[in-house]
């Protein structure tokens, strides 16, 4: 039979006369919670928490008649047999995880010392968190989160790897070949500064074209990379003012407007990044070469897709004749890499509409 008083403290009984029988046990307390002697002694066990490991022992003498001397003995805890003063309780407290064993036997004055006696087997198991299973589970958790710590540190490593090879191959690509194209048009400005000094004229105008265009490009770099621009309000917001700025000196009237639940879209650098330079070719297109008077960008959040448009009343051209060139060339491609679909749609005399459609996951 088991008493529910938590976990895997163990108590065992016995009762064994001896010559002793003016004695008798009267008590059992764990913690101030007292248990019925005659109960215990009818058990097998007594299931206890491993904190209730303080109990007291009473006891009492049957016969007065019979004086004799009472020893215990607490084995597993006490070396020798303990002789009981005149107190009629024997206390144990804060007893470590193990096995013991409880005697108390007496010693009558005429017939000597008892070998018969009263006994318990009390058990104290280890608490839960010194437990075999608990201690694997620990280590194995430690073992999870080291893990886990490693993980995120490869990740950063990789993600900083990878973005210094980003940005050496966009300095190489956008920056080297522009520096190329400068320094060949500054050696040919060169040579004909004394026998066509109009020609001369024109390869300095097209190195100023090429070294606007290699600002830019490194600024868009620069402002890609920042960490201070991770976030969708600052891409918005960069987005507004580049359109402000390259529109309003052609007297192009703007109709601009996003979303407020764009605002809570995250984008990774290179998203980012490609998103902006395709809105910044189809703004620069639209200025450079549509002659329009209005323009309508529109940037909305529906579905978990984000549509784009850039609509303007310009001149429009024929798409199947057109000169891909790089502009739209690179266009298809930053659509491509954002897993987007892309169209753009236009008609002489009617203006030109781009349209991009990415999914946001």
């Amino acid at each position: 039979m088991v008493i529910p008083l938590g976990t895997r403290t163990i108590v065992s009984a016995q009762s064994l006369p001896g010559s002793c029988d003016g004695m008798k046990l009267t008590a059992f307390k764990i913690i101030n919670a007292e248990f019925p002697i005659d109960s215990l002694l009818k058990l097998k066990t007594i299931e206890l928490s491993n904190h209730q490991n303080s109990f007291s022992i009473g006891y009492k003498v049957m016969d007065s008649l019979q004086p004799a001397y009472y020893y215990y003995k607490l084995e597993g805890s006490d070396k020798n047999w303990i002789r009981a003063t005149n107190s009629s309780v024997i206390n144990y407290t804060l007893l470590t995880p193990g096995t013991y064993h409880f005697k108390i036997k007496c010693q009558n004055r005429t017939a000597g010392v008892s070998r018969e006696y009263i006994a318990f087997r009390i058990d104290i198991n280890l608490p839960f968190w010194l437990n075999g299973w608990f201690i694997i589970l620990s280590f194995l958790a430690f073992v999870g989160i080291i893990y886990y710590l490693h993980s995120l540190t490869i990740k950063r490593l990789m993600a900083v790897e990878s973005v210094r090879q980003k940005v050496s191959r966009d300095l190489h690509d956008d920056i080297g070949s522009t520096l190329s194209t400068i320094n060949i048009l500054s050696l040919m400005a060169k040579s004909k500064l004394q026998e066509n000094p109009s020609k001369t004229i024109e390869y300095l105008d097209k190195i100023s074209d090429n070294s606007s265009r290699m600002m830019e490009a490194m600024d868009d770099i620069v402002w890609s990379i920042n960490p201070v621009n991770d976030n969708m309000q600052k891409l918005l917001a960069r987005m507004r003012s580049f359109a402000t700025e390259v529109l309003e000196p052609k007297n192009i009237d703007l109709d601009l407007h996003f979303d407020e639940a764009l605002n809570d879209i995250h984008l990774d650098m290179e998203t980012r990044r490609d998103l902006f330079l395709l809105f910044k070719e189809a703004v620069n297109n639209t200025a450079k070469y549509s002659d329009a008077t209005h323009i309508v960008i529109h940037m909305r959040l529906k579905n978990k897709i984000m549509k784009l448009t850039v609509q303007d009343n310009g001149c429009g051209f024929e798409v199947e004749k057109a000169d891909s060139g790089n502009g739209l060339n690179n266009m298809q491609k930053r659509a491509e890499k954002l897993k987007s679909k892309y169209a753009i749609t236009s008609e002489k005399g009617k203006g030109t509409t781009v349209i991009l459609e990415m999914p946001i996951t």
